[in-house]
This record gives C-alpha cells, sequence and structure tokens, in this order.
C-alpha cells in the first residue's frame, strides 16, 4: 500500500471505530448494574441532560439569563433552583428540583439587593404550575405592569407597604413582597412588566446601583378567614394547579389520606402537611435518585433535604388532595443593617408554597425544616486597600481580600459608620469623610442563614399603610445613591474586624472665578486637587453666606457689599481654608491679582544629562499642579499629570531651559546646565578607568598579555562550536533513517489490525461479554467476602486499624453493603436497581422469609449508606448473622 493511493486514512478509521466499539462496550458491561439500565426509565426532562447530576450550590440561573427574560438556558440545561447561593437573574421557565449528589462546599454570601422599608419580609419572583416528577416549569404571560398586577383573587384593604429595592448586582428579575400592586423605576430608565403568576421584571437588565418602588400588598392570613373559604375553585385554578405526573405512586395520595384524616377544611389540611415535613431534618447534602419521582422519594425514602424538596413534596401532597398549590421561588427575609434597611444575599435563595384559597388568592406557606447553612465565611485578617490616594471628600472603591482572594459579604466601615458590604468583587463604592484622618474597618460577613428559625406562617405580617411612593423622579432624599447604592448606617458593634488607617489631604484651593464687584456677585469654588469640596459652609467675614453644592461651587452675593477686602472662608468638619478677596467698586477696571508662584523640580536617575530623560515637578505650597504646560529648550513636553509630574527628554545641549505654566497663568523657570553634568560624569568615568588600569598593572597585566587570552579563549570556543554542531548533525542523521525504517515497518499494520480487529468484533456477543463480566466481579466479591469472614471468625470482630480513625469505618461500610448485595442476590426481586432498600425488604417478606432478620440487615444496611450510625464489629456480626438465617430460610446453607 503506497502513501498516496489515500485508502491510508480510511482503514485508520476503521480501526479506531473497531476499538472505541470495543471500549464502549467493555465500560458498559462494568457499568450496567449501577446505571439502572434495563429497569425504570429516567423522566423525559432528566434524560441526556448533564445538570440532572448538578450540585445544590451550583444549581444557577444561565448566565446571562437577565437578558432573556423567561427563557430556557443555554444548550438545553435545567438551572435547579438552588437552596442557596442563586444569582439574581431573570428565573427560568423550567427548573430542576434537587440534586441527585450531595453537596458538601460552603455557599457565598454575595449582597443581591438592599430593601428600605417597615417589613423584612419574603421576596419573591416567580411561581411554577407544572410538576414533572423531576422539575418545575411554567410558561407565563407577561403584560406591562401599567395594565395591572394580575391577582387571582383580593387582598386585605389598608395592609400595604411601600418600599425601595436597590440591586447590588446586574439583574432583570424584581423581587417584591407578595402581593404587588405597582412597581415603578423612578429614571424610566426600562419598562416594567408583569407575569401571569405575578412575577416582576424589567425589559432590559439594569445595572447594579438602580433603585425601584413597589407597593405590596398581603392576601388575608387569618385562620378563621382562611378555614371559611371553601373549596369552590374556578375551573382554570383547580385543572391546571392540582395537576401530578402520572408517574406520580398511590401511596403519596394514600399517606397524605391518612395523615390529614382529622381535618375539616383545605387550610387545617395545609398546616398539617405543612407541619409534618418541618419535622425532617435539613441538609444541603442531600439527594435522590434518578428516574424517580422526587417527592414520592422525599417522603418515604429520603432522611433530610433542603427547601426545594420540602416545596416540592408539600405542593404534591395538597395536590393528591385537589387543594391548588404551586411552587415559588424568591428569597427569603434578609439581615437588618440599619433602621428599616434589610441585606439580602445569595444564600438566601429559596423556595416555598402558595396555596390558593376561594375568595382570598394565593397565600404563602414554608415547610422547610431549621437548619444552618455551611456559608463561606472568611475570617479577619483582611487586606484593606484604596484605588486611589486619600482625599477627603474624594469618591473611592474599597477593596477587601484574604490571601488575595475578594471577600465577598463583608460590612465596612469608616470611622465606625457603615458605609456598605463588599460585593462578588470584594469591593464597595463610598465617600471619604472630610476627616484628617480616618480608620477603615472590615468584619467578618455574618453567618445567620435563613433557615434559623422564623415566625410561625398562620401570623399575618404586620404591615401598615404608609405614604404613596413618590413620584417618578423623585429620590426621597436619596440623592447619592448612585454613587453608593447603601446608605451610610451606624455599624453594630462586632467582635473582630481588619482596620487600616489613612491620612486624608484636606489642602483646600478656595478660588473666586471672575470679578468681585460691588452690587453683583461672583462665584466661589472650593477644591482639594481635582476633588469639589461639597456642602462646605461658606463665609465672608464671618457672616455664612451659603454651602458648596456637588461641584464645589457657592454663587455669593454682593448686592449689599461695599467695595473693599474681605475674608472669605470655607469649613466642612475638619477641612477648612481662609482666603482674601477684594470687592471692587461698580466700573472701576480693577489690576488682575498675580497667582501664586509655582515650584518647579527636575530629577534624573543620575543627573540631567544631554540626550537624556528627566522627571519634571510641579507644586504650589507642597500640593502637585495639575495641567501645567512644560517646554524644555523651548520644545513643548506636554502638561503634567494629577500628581504634579511629567517625564521629559532632554535636548543634546549645552544647557536647556525648562518652563512650567500653571493653568491660572503662573509659571516657573530653571535651567539646567547639561554639559557640566556630563563633564562631571566623564571625569568620574576616567578616573575609574585609571584606578582600574593601576590595579591590573600591579596583577602583571599587559595589554598585549591580554589580547593573547582573548584570542586563545575565543578560538577554543569556536572549535567547540563547531564540534557540537557536527555531532548534532550526525544525531539527526542517525533520527531519520530509524523513523523510515519505522515507518516501513507501520506501513502493512493498519491492513492487519483492521482484518483481525473488525473479526473480533463480528464474533463478539455483547450479552456472553457482559455475563462473563458479572461472572468475574461475583467471584471476586465472594473471595473477598470469605477472607473478610475468616479474620471476623478467627478474632471475633472486624479487625481494627492501628489507628482507630475513619478508615475503620470505612472498611466495616464496605463489608455491610457487600453483606446487602448478597441479600439482594439472594432474594433476586425484580427490577432490582430501581427499588428502594424497604421495597426489596418487603419483597423479601412477602415471598415468606422470616421478617426479623431481614429487618435488622435493612436497618444496619441503611445506616452504614445513609450516615446515621458508625459501623462497628457488633452492627457487623449481626448483620452477618441475619444472612445466614435468610440463607438457612431459602434452603442455601450458611456462608
Amino acid at each position: 500500500m503506497s502513501e498516496s493511493d489515500g485508502s491510508g486514512g480510511a482503514e485508520y478509521g476503521e480501526v479506531a471505530l473497531a476499538l472505541a466499539a470495543v471500549a464502549a462496550l467493555v465500560v458498559a458491561a462494568a457499568l450496567l448494574p449501577g446505571a439502572g439500565l434495563g429497569g425504570g426509565g429516567m423522566d423525559d426532562g432528566e434524560r441526556g441532560t448533564p445538570a440532572a447530576t448538578g450540585t445544590p450550590g451550583a444549581m444557577a440561573t444561565p448566565e446571562g439569563g437577565g437578558e432573556r427574560p423567561g427563557g430556557a438556558s443555554a444548550g438545553g440545561q435545567l438551572p435547579g433552583g438552588s437552596p442557596s447561593g442563586v444569582p439574581l437573574s431573570q428565573p427560568p421557565e423550567r427548573t430542576r428540583i434537587g440534586s441527585t449528589q450531595g453537596f458538601e462546599g460552603e455557599l457565598a454570601q454575595t449582597p443581591q439587593f438592599v430593601v428600605e422599608g417597615p417589613e423584612n419580609t419574603y421576596w419573591r419572583q416567580t411561581a411554577y404550575a407544572t410538576y414533572t416528577g423531576s422539575s418545575w416549569a411554567s410558561s407565563p404571560r407577561w403584560r406591562s405592569i401599567a395594565e395591572g398586577v394580575p391577582n387571582d383573587a383580593r387582598t386585605v384593604d389598608g395592609r400595604a407597604m411601600d418600599y425601595r429595592v436597590t440591586l447590588l448586582v446586574p439583574s432583570s428579575s424584581l423581587p417584591t413582597a407578595w402581593q404587588p400592586s405597582g412597581v415603578e423605576l423612578p429614571n424610566a430608565s426600562a419598562g416594567v412588566e408583569a407575569s401571569t403568576v405575578g412575577g416582576v421584571r424589567a425589559t432590559t437588565r439594569l445595572p447594579a446601583g438602580t433603585d425601584y418602588l413597589a407597593r405590596s400588598a398581603a392576601p388575608p392570613s387569618d385562620p378563621s378567614t382562611l378555614r371559611a373559604a371553601g373549596t369552590d375553585y374556578p375551573d382554570r385554578i383547580a385543572e391546571r394547579y392540582t395537576q401530578l405526573p402520572e408517574a406520580t405512586p398511590d401511596r403519596v395520595g394514600a399517606f397524605t389520606d391518612d395523615l390529614t384524616a382529622g381535618d375539616e377544611t383545605p387550610y387545617d389540611e395545609a398546616v398539617t402537611v405543612r407541619d409534618w415535613l418541618k419535622k425532617k431534618p435539613y441538609s444541603l447534602n442531600a439527594s435522590h435518585e434518578a428516574g424517580e419521582p422526587v417527592a414520592d422519594q422525599f417522603i418515604f425514602e429520603m432522611e433530610s433535604g433542603y427547601c426545594q424538596y420540602y416545596a416540592t413534596s408539600m405542593v404534591a401532597m395538597l395536590r393528591t388532595q385537589g387543594i391548588p398549590a404551586r411552587y415559588v421561588v424568591g428569597y427569603a427575609p434578609g439581615e437588618r443593617v440599619g433602621e428599616e434597611e434589610y441585606l439580602v444575599t445569595a444564600d438566601r435563595g429559596h423556595a416555598w408554597v402558595e396555596v390558593f384559597f376561594p375568595g382570598t388568592g394565593w397565600v404563602r406557606f414554608d415547610p422547610t425544616g431549621s437548619g444552618r447553612l455551611p456559608v463561606q465565611n472568611p475570617q479577619p485578617p483582611y487586606d484593606i486597600s484604596l484605588n486611589r490616594s486619600a482625599v477627603a471628600g474624594a469618591p473611592v472603591s474599597i477593596s477587601v481580600a484574604k490571601n488575595g482572594s475578594p471577600v465577598v459579604g463583608a460590612p465596612v466601615e469608616i470611622n465606625d459608620e457603615r458605609v456598605g458590604w463588599t460585593g462578588a468583587e470584594g469591593t464597595v463604592t463610598t465617600r471619604l469623610p472630610y476627616a484628617a484622618e480616618f480608620t477603615v474597618t472590615a468584619r467578618p460577613p455574618d453567618a445567620a442563614t435563613k433557615y434559623d428559625g422564623g415566625a410561625n406562617e398562620t401570623t399575618a405580617d404586620r404591615w401598615a399603610g404608609g405614604p404613596m411612593l413618590p413620584a417618578r423622579g423623585e429620590t426621597a432624599g436619596h440623592a447619592d445613591r448612585a454613587a453608593s447604592p447603601a446608605l451610610p448606617q451606624r455599624a453594630a458593634p462586632a467582635p473582630n474586624g481588619s482596620s487600616r488607617t489613612y491620612r486624608s489631604d484636606t489642602n483646600v484651593t478656595l478660588a473666586v472665578e471672575g470679578t468681585p464687584v460691588a452690587g453683583g456677585g461672583t462665584t466661589v469654588r472650593a477644591t482639594i486637587r481635582d476633588v469639589p469640596v461639597r456642602g462646605a459652609t461658606v463665609t465672608l467675614d464671618g457672616e455664612r453666606v451659603g454651602r458648596t453644592g456637588p461641584d464645589g461651587r457657592l454663587g455669593v452675593s454682593l448686592a449689599d457689599v461695599s467695595p473693599g477686602t474681605y475674608r472669605l472662608a470655607a469649613r466642612r468638619e475638619a477641612v477648612n481654608a481662609t482666603t482674601t478677596i477684594r470687592v471692587y467698586a461698580a466700573g472701576t477696571t480693577p489690576t488682575p491679582a498675580a497667582p501664586p508662584p509655582v515650584n518647579l523640580s527636575v530629577s534624573a536617575p543620575l543627573l540631567p544629562l544631554p540626550g537624556g530623560s528627566a522627571t519634571v515637578t510641579t507644586t504650589r505650597n507642597g500640593t502637585p499642579v495639575a495641567d501645567a504646560r512644560v517646554t524644555v529648550g523651548g520644545a513643548e513636553s506636554g502638561q503634567t499629570a494629577e500628581n504634579g509630574t511629567l517625564g521629559v527628554s532632554l535636548p543634546v545641549a549645552g544647557s536647556a531651559a525648562v518652563v512650567a505654566r500653571a493653568p491660572d497663568g503662573a509659571s516657573a523657570r530653571t535651567t539646567l546646565p547639561l554639559a557640566r553634568n556630563a563633564g562631571v560624569v566623564g571625569a568620574v568615568a576616567l578616573g575609574g578607568l585609571a584606578l582600574l588600569g593601576r590595579a591590573a598593572r600591579r596583577r602583571g597585566l599587559t595589554p598585549r598579555s591580554a589580547g593573547r587570552a582573548a584570542a586563545t579563549w575565543l578560538s577554543r570556543l569556536v572549535a567547540w562550536t563547531a564540534a557540537a554542531c557536527v555531532r548534532a548533525a550526525d544525531r539527526l542523521v542517525a533520527a531519520g533513517r530509524a523513523l523510515r525504517r519505522g515507518l516501513r515497518h507501520l506501513a502493512g499494520l493498519p491492513g492487519r489490525l483492521a482484518t483481525s480487529g473488525l473479526a473480533a468484533l463480528a464474533a463478539l456477543d455483547p450479552r456472553a461479554l457482559v455475563g462473563w463480566l458479572r461472572r468475574w466481579l461475583a467471584g471476586l466479591l465472594a473471595r473477598a467476602e470469605s477472607a473478610a469472614t475468616a479474620t471476623a471468625d478467627s478474632t471475633g470482630v472486624n479487625p481494627p486499624s492501628a489507628t482507630g480513625t475513619a478508615d475503620d469505618d470505612e472498611a466495616s461500610t464496605a463489608t455491610i453493603r457487600d453483606l446487602w448485595r448478597e441479600f439482594v442476590a439472594v432474594v433476586a426481586p425484580p427490577r432490582v436497581t430501581t427499588r428502594t432498600p424497604g421495597e426489596i425488604a418487603r419483597y423479601a417478606i412477602e415471598r415468606g422469609l422470616p421478617a426479623p432478620p431481614i429487618y435488622a440487615l435493612t436497618e444496619a444496611y441503611r445506616d452504614a449508606e445513609y450516615g446515621r450510625l458508625a459501623p462497628d464489629a457488633d452492627r457487623l456480626a449481626r448483620a452477618r448473622e441475619a444472612l445466614r438465617t435468610v440463607r438457612e430460610a431459602m434452603g442455601g446453607g450458611t456462608e
């Protein structure tokens, strides 16, 4: 076969395909018992969806979901409504329930939004109606909120509240308290829409720092009112919100029938179901088996769970009783951080239940049990830094880090005043105080979580009627919100934290713009470097004339001021400045006062030399002068930066004049003696060479001997380089010959591999291969069991490890699992890969096997598998004895 006949590629491909097929069969056979193949089936929503095995903390809405309102996630994956760590974005139309793997990590307390209002309640995003067994789905319709928020029933007059929400991360979803009756963006940056399930969103993705105003009214939640609501449900509500998948086992309804047998009203049934679910322990390290309805598994098989499991199970149980219920996602109440101000972080992402009552509407029930979340809470010391030099009154970004990683959700204080919480990048934006010195303190993020308890759901939120929403464009005293999303608040004492103290630049420049003329007016401007002094009190000869605005300016009226000289002062806290102004009579032409002089200095690494570089620095009374024009040798070089410096190139000349002219006309000049500096440097260099020559002569080194030594060294270097090149060429030639021989040998290999490989594949019976692998694995398990039994029989107990640590527990757990596998093989129930331990035990007892040893073995396996009790030698011995009894009852003898 030649290299150019075009057939080599095809034969190589056939061989690769054959080898890949064999490898796939082997892997599939090895994984067959654990994959559930051949027994049961997966929900259509799970089949082929990698997100089904995501951890709780990783199940989030799709990236950029806020830009695709109501859309599914990219790639067809269905993000789960995480118990915590849910990012604030537009919720998808379909969301997974729980996870097939436990979660053992920590959740970030990333700040999501701040609420200012009279009540710290649940913050709702959307609701889901369709339960598939493994996920929740909804396709709500959206319309402008100007048409009203769709409500299925009435609310209580007078129980409404107005509140303001500030987004701390970009989002299009707008969380609200239930039920919203109005949402308004004061700056009209986007439209607002409401959905048929009561969700609210903006028509475009909103940036962090966006405020919106909302009003919400609570449905009646008085028990007597809800008990009297009856069961006259509208057809559309009953049809949509009592749906259950066909795969829901009958035992869910039968169990709920028994649990609520003594209840007379739907409200009482809802309370009974909620209270029963609350008794289950809460844990993020919970998971379910793929392919079976989640609610059924949580009710009967799972020992613990988190909010998604609780809420899904309550909805399913109520729907078996014909009670309309739906699944809701959003955020649990936040942490109080100020007077009527609450911070909501990502770990408070939550799921709960809403139940429909005729004449009332949807009422919230939260069945989640209590528990604490494993939140990320890095402890001090922290690294604190500013993004600029410290200038009194300057806007600044404060960064908090731990070992180079940002600290998220840390409260930050300046001089004991809380200015906000670090966001996802570990920064918070604020404005520095008008003080000569200030201290920045970062406290650890609060470890409190949403599952530490809460109010009884039968108690109504204590909302009070308040003032109407501010009119569009009003900010209700929040003029600085864009610069700092969280309002400064007095910080609560904290046991620890990290602090860093800075000294601020407080040198104020007080300037008068224009000519002060009696009977007219003038403008005063106060700045520190480039930063305006805002809100400074200005006095003229001790009489207050006003306060500077955001740009540091104040218009001063001179209507009642006579010509003369006056003392002008500006002060704000520790920042103050005083100057003298002259007020001229009307009609006079004042002689402009000379601006204060500018100081000029030039520095270089050694000395300013011809053709070298240097740095020009301009100052005035110790303060850098920015935007000063600099010329060197008559040529324009540029303008000084904010710190008053400019790098310049020096001409090749005997001297150069450097001139700096400030924006107000003041100038400074200096002349650089470039030729003299060059002479000094040359003299120093010649002196150094003379010293080196003298030292060489003392050592007997002459120019002739030095030349001979250099020539000898250079010839040796050339000879060594040539020899190395010859050796490298020889090795390349030898390698080429070996490669050619190898290619000749491999030329016929693809044909032989393709012929033999395809023949082997044609003769391969997958069923025989699977059978052989199962027999081989069974032999391995039997030999391991025999060895473990011999050791236990000789010592009376399982031999402990030398350390007695968790390795012993792991070894015992593996042995009990082996006993359980052997028991399952003896009983041989149908669809073994999808049956739970309880179902297998009941199947064995129904066949006539003795119940006590079966229950003992089942409980031992559950304890080992779910970690309820640590395995030990005594429990292992009892499990082995139980298996012997079952074998004897089956007529199979003992081990």
